[in-house]
């Protein structure tokens, strides 16, 4: 009987304690939009269960008993406690608020996984959309610019889209750029393709343990960019987002150019001394100048003195700027149109974006037009599964129909300066001619008309020019994951990329490029013209056609064990094959209209109308080249917590490509990294209360650089068909590239040493970076075994670069309340230096220029600028003083070919070593506005400078022509030589690339102003939209300080510096 009450008491039980085993299913997400909020940590705070939400923010687990408490923490938002009791209503949906107060609120993307950022050993900095729209431009890249440390924009090239990551890291320039990141997989097209409104976040991964993990491509760094997705449960939202640019047109009175009348005075008293006396008389009519020609009139007595020199004074109050501003350069204006709609359901999300931009850019007849369109779904048909899928469609149109800016357009036979007082339109702004490639007097008559008009008239080019790039690229992306467990799960993701890129030049038979070669093809016998290249057009067509493909398979491994242990990793194998194949071609006699061609002999050589040359060819054009890149990669990723304090972490990737030697893909040698960070101020020991956040951490690793134009196999390159060898007159071959079996990735060690910090409230964050970067195995020149034929040098793996630096981060929170007032602040120095460079040019000299090629001199930075030692002018001559041998000297010849180490002067970088910014950001209601100052210290530029040689043959010449020294005593007031003749080239380098002409760089810069105000229902109620955004941004405002007293902007050294623009914006929320 009492076994029988013990039963039933048993059975009695036992639904009670079933109830208490429940299972607790449950879902995180953020209190803004219903986002899912992957990795936060839900626990109970009576029992030991917890558990860390999924990438759905699900978790689940097993109930001992209740009632209890729940409690739920996500770094960057404010913790929650909710309470459980019976009966549990499903499902459980937790929603937690941001905390805007919380320093690492940052969840960072290296492409391969996310994480939060105190999990991190690395060293992230991420950029938030809200930064990245503080802009307007087409380039999502040039956003950057003075709001991330550690990036510095190069801006001396045509373009301002060359930058670095913590400096060089290879010595090759073409190899340099950082790896792009798009949406998890490297990105090979052209970064114009990307709508900057289409971006959510940007990542840059600095050091080897953040960069590491992409191998050999990720040794310049890696911009880690993020598209906008749409969310789960996300109520419909339209965003539309408009805005126009105008830009004010280039100062060309900035370059200091030679006068027009100083230009005729040379021009005279080159004449007097006979300078022009062969040109004069010279078969093959060189270009001779307007003023040049009037005084030959007057010698053959053909005018008066009187009159020529009426001609000559009318010509010296010209300035060929004025025209140039008139009628090549205009106000540029930009236009940029984008809507988003994004929205989501329980089990599927979508962002769905369309942009349209169109740039009328400063030089007349140069436009740029781009349509973007993008897709992106998020699908989950069963529970734990998940498909991600993407398109990104991009249409540009590139016309470049201008002939040039100023300094672009000239005469061409060796003239590559226009002589200063040239006209390019009369009165009326009708187009005229200037001399081009021959002497105008001859074109002007000869063949009588029976020959094609060969004047050249560059306004008039400007409206029969049709050049344009038609640019089509897609990019298809999809993902497949499944969560096999809470901590478990396995993803496939594939990428392709197809762009084509038609290039079309067609040059109808009214331009001048048409008709000069057909005339100079003429063929004449006796009285009768033949035409060797037929009338028509003549169209070259080039094409471009790049094909990716990425297919990566990845494990994924989260695991958090009673808030004491965590664990994060990754593993993966991934292959990649690249392909680009470039043709072009030409064809003669073309009729747009018709669409018709004509055959053309493009073998037989034929002599030159009126002996204007020597026997060629018809101009051949046509050629072929391809490129196929393949790389195999298995990669692993694992990071350890313990107690949320102490963080170990550990990378490693191995490549295999066709790019390598055999040799080196036999051997297993991967790239790794290894990190560990420290929390400090969790330590009991630790009693700092203003300062309450304390991180530190450190890391070291290694990632490569994978130079893509050196094959390790043994290459030829065909010559054309009508490039025959002069023996044999067959066609023939050259050898560009010798086997190397041992040709390897350049293999870039690096050591970082971070602090983080923050103070109570956050008032007062930001981050201390120390990094040392040991990159080896560069490519560089070696001396060759002269036997094998291979020339003086080979490129091989023989290289070594040395750089080190810190970054220094500061943000604080001046003023809150009503009026809100934050402070970024942004220093950063990167010092290189040359450790091992094989070959060395027979003369130290060769190293002597203006900073923009890289130097590989030992013990010097990379970009060094390096001139001979100035030692003044000569009183008695002034003539140019420099040292050869230690000792002052005036022979030039000597000097330019035989000066040592001693004789020179190493300036310091072309680059900045210091650079940042400090921005405020102030807000007030619905006003909000942006002030950027940028600074840049510890380089130097070579500043333009007047060569004899160059003014005389190419007619350069700058206004210091006018300090020049005369008579002695001048040299106490003036650096600038005097003019003798004939000019000596060695004398003016002697000159020119002296230590006086190289100035400081250093200056600081108003970069921009952004003034928005904001449009909300809150303040507004009857407003019929969710808010309207009225913005207005500057950028390239002012320089407020420079170290040189010359006026110059450092930044673009010898050219034209960028224009002041100003944009107008409005953005709506629907």
């Amino acid at each position: 009987m009492k076994r029988t009450i013990y039963l039933l008491f048993i059975l009695l039980l036992i639904p009670a304690f079933l109830r208490a085993q429940q299972i607790i299913n449950g879902r995180v997400t953020d209190a803004r939009d219903g986002s899912p909020l992957s990795g936060a940590t839900v626990k109970l705070k009576g029992q030991p269960l917890s558990a860390i939400t999924d990438k759905n923010g699900g978790f689940h687990f097993q109930l001992a008993r209740l009632p209890d408490t729940l409690q739920i923490t996500y770094i960057g938002y404010i913790n929650s406690e909710v309470p459980l009791n019976l009966p549990l209503k499903a499902p459980l949906t937790f929603t937690l608020a941001p905390d805007t107060r919380t320093l690492q609120e940052v969840v960072v993307s290296t492409g391969y996984q996310h994480l939060p950022r105190e999990r991190a050993t690395g060293s992230f900095e991420q950029i938030s959309n809200k930064l990245i729209d503080r802009e307007v431009s087409t380039n999502v890249l040039t956003r950057l610019d003075g709001i991330a440390s550690s990036i510095l924009f190069d801006k001396r090239g045509t373009g301002t889209t060359n930058f670095s990551v913590r400096g060089l890291s290879t010595l090759t320039s073409t190899i340099s750029k950082p790896l792009i990141i798009l949406d998890n997989f490297p990105y090979d097209g052209d970064v114009n393709n990307i709508n900057p409104n289409d971006v959510e976040s940007i990542t840059i991964l600095k050091d080897a343990a953040a960069s590491s993990i992409w191998g050999t491509k990720a040794g310049n760094g890696v911009i880690v960019i993020t598209t906008k997705k749409g969310k789960y449960n996300q109520p419909l939202a339209i965003t539309l987002n408009t805005n126009f640019t105008v830009a004010a047109k280039p100062d060309l009175f900035y370059l200091p150019m030679i006068s027009s009348s100083d230009f005729i005075d040379v021009e005279e008293y080159l004449f007097t001394n006979g300078n022009y006396t062969s040109a004069l008389s010279n078969r093959r009519r060189p270009v001779i100048s307007p003023v040049v020609e009037i005084l030959n009139q007057q010698k053959l007595g053909i005018i008066s003195a009187a009159t020529a020199g009426v001609q000559i004074d009318a010509l010296r109050n010209i300035d060929v700027r004025n025209d140039f501003e008139k009628y090549v350069y205009r106000q540029a204006f930009s236009q940029q149109h984008n809507i988003q709609i994004a929205g989501g359901t329980n089990n599927m999300s979508n962002n769905l974006s369309v942009g349209y931009d169109r740039n009328l850019q400063s030089l007349v007849g140069n436009q740029y037009g781009r349509f973007t369109f993008r897709n992106s779904n998020t699908y989950r048909p069963v529970k734990n599964l998940q498909l991600q899928t993407s398109i990104q469609y991009t249409q540009s149109n590139t016309i470049t129909n201008s002939q040039g800016g100023y300094g672009s357009i000239y005469p061409g036979g060796g003239k590559t300066g226009l002589y200063p007082y040239a006209q390019l339109a009369d009165a009326s702004g009708n187009p005229l001619p200037i001399a081009k490639d021959y002497r105008y007097n001859y074109i002007d008559t000869v063949g009588h008309g029976t020959l094609l008009d060969w004047k050249y008239r560059p306004l008039q080019e400007i409206q029969l020019a049709d050049n344009t790039n038609k640019l089509h690229d897609i990019l298809l992306n999809a993902g497949l994951s499944y969560q096999f467990t809470p901590a478990l799960s396995v993803e496939v993701r594939y990428q392709y990329e197809n762009t084509d890129g038609n290039v079309r030049n067609y040059y109808s038979p009214d331009t001048y490029f048409t008709r000069n070669l057909i005339n100079r093809y003429t063929q004449v016998a006796g009285n009768t013209l033949t035409q060797i290249i037929p009338d028509g057009g003549i169209l070259d067509l080039t094409q471009n056609h790049l094909k990716s493909n990425d297919i990566r398979g990845q494990l994924n491994f989260n695991k958090d064990w009673h808030q004491k242990h965590r664990v994060n990793a990754i593993a993966g194998a991934e292959i990649t094959q690249n392909s680009t194949d470039i043709s072009k071609e030409r064809t003669y006699g073309y009729y747009s209209e018709s669409l018709t061609s004509s055959a053309v002999d493009l073998v037989n050589l034929y002599p030159q109308y009126g002996n204007l040359g020597v026997n060629a060819a018809v101009p051949y054009v046509n050629s072929f080249s391809g490129l196929l890149n393949r790389t195999v990669s298995v990669y692993g990723n694992g990071s350890y917590t313990y107690n949320n304090r102490y963080t170990v972490s550990l990378s490693a990737r191995r490549d295999a490509s066709n790019l390598f030697g055999v040799e080196t893909n036999r051997k297993w040698v991967p790239l790794w990294s290894t990190g560990a960070s420290w929390l400090l101020s969790d330590e009991k020991f630790y009693h700092v209360a203003a300062l309450p956040y304390l991180k530190l951490r450190g890391t070291f690793g290694y990632s490569g650089n994978v130079n893509n134009t050196i094959p390790a196999l043994t290459t030829i390159q065909y010559n054309t068909p009508n490039s025959a060898n002069s023996i044999t007159g067959l066609p023939f071959a050259n050898i560009t590239n010798f086997p190397n079996p041992n040709l390897r990735w350049e293999k870039i060690g690096m050591f970082n040493l971070g602090l983080d910090f923050g103070t109570q409230g956050n008032r007062i964050s930001g981050s201390l970076e120390y990094y040392y970067k040991n990159a080896t195995d560069l490519i560089g020149l070696v001396p060759a075994d002269l036997t094998i034929g291979a020339g003086d040098y080979l490129n091989e793996n023989s290289a070594n670069l040395k750089t080190h630096g810190f970054d220094f981060t500061l943000n604080t929170i001046n003023l809150r309340g009503g009026f809100n007032w934050n402070s970024a602040f942004l220093f950063s120095m990167n010092k290189n230096k040359v450790a091992q460079y094989l070959y060395t040019p027979s003369n130290p000299t060769a190293y002597i220029g203006n900073g923009s090629l890289i130097s590989p001199i030992i013990g010097q930075a990379a970009y060094e600028i390096v001139s001979y030692k100035w030692a003044g002018l000569d009183p008695a001559t002034g003539n140019p003083q420099a040292y050869l041998n230690g000792k002052v000297s005036q022979d030039y010849n000597a000097i330019t070919s035989s000066a040592g180490f001693n004789d020179l002067v190493f300036h310091g970088s072309a680059l900045p070593q210091y650079f940042g910014s400090l921005r405020n950001d102030f807000e007030y209601k619905g006003f909000a506005l942006s002030v950027n100052l940028t600074y840049r210290f510890d380089y130097y530029f070579r500043r333009n400078a007047l060569s004899y040689y160059s003014l005389f043959n190419s007619w350069i010449g700058y206004s210091e022509y006018e300090n020049r020294w005369q008579k002695p005593g001048d040299e106490k007031n003036t650096n600038v030589p005097s003019m003798i003749y004939p000019a000596n080239s060695s004398r003016d380098a002697v000159y020119d690339y002296s230590s006086i002409t190289v100035e400081k760089g250093d200056n600081i810069r108003l970069q921009d102003i952004r003034l928005s105000y904001q449009f909300n229902r809150s303040n507004y109620p009857r407003l019929p939209v969710k808010g309207i955004l009225f913005y207005t941004y500057a950028n390239n405002i002012a320089i407020l300080w420079r170290a040189n007293k010359l006026g110059l902007d450092p930044d673009y050294g010898q050219s034209l510096p960028a224009v002041r623009t100003i944009a107008f914006g409005c953005k709506i929320d629907l």
